[in-house]
């Protein structure tokens, strides 16, 4: 399996991620030249109720399987070509908004390169259709 990679060095398991780091935003690339965006939650945070006689909540890490991870695209493709982190994140929030941000940067609903095919369920490439362009 191809392993995963962040800023060109190898990550094998979550001792290379940066200590707050809960969520991912990657690029898998095929050998076919399709590419998919997406995020991926590599820990979890749960607050437990606080030990008997303490008054504040436990917080608990708790890291999740990342490893074999293919992405949530239902397509079927080539062989993959490399998967690279590109954004480590502390809340999901961020990474969401992370994500977006790519996928409208690159078109990617719209490019066939992409296999994303829309952006917080909201966004279709049917939707893009309707833009007109004054030239």
């Amino acid at each position: 399996m191809v392993p995963w990679t962040y800023r060109e060095s190898i990550v094998e398991n979550h001792d290379d991620f940066l200590p707050g780091c809960t969520d991912i935003v990657y690029l898998i690339t095929y050998v076919d030249g399709m590419k998919y965006i997406g995020k991926k939650a590599v820990r979890s945070l749960r607050r437990k109720p606080p030990l008997k006689g303490k008054k504040r909540n436990r917080i608990i890490l708790t890291n999740l399987p990342f490893q074999k991870y293919i992405g949530s695209h239902e397509a079927e493709t080539a062989e993959i070509l490399s998967r690279e982190i590109l954004y480590q994140c502390s809340y999901r929030k961020s990474s969401t908004y992370v994500e977006t941000a790519l996928l409208f940067e690159f078109d990617a609903i719209a490019d066939p390169m992409f296999l994303n095919e829309n952006i917080l369920g909201k966004f279709f490439a049917r939707d893009v259709i309707g833009i007109l362009d004054n030239d």
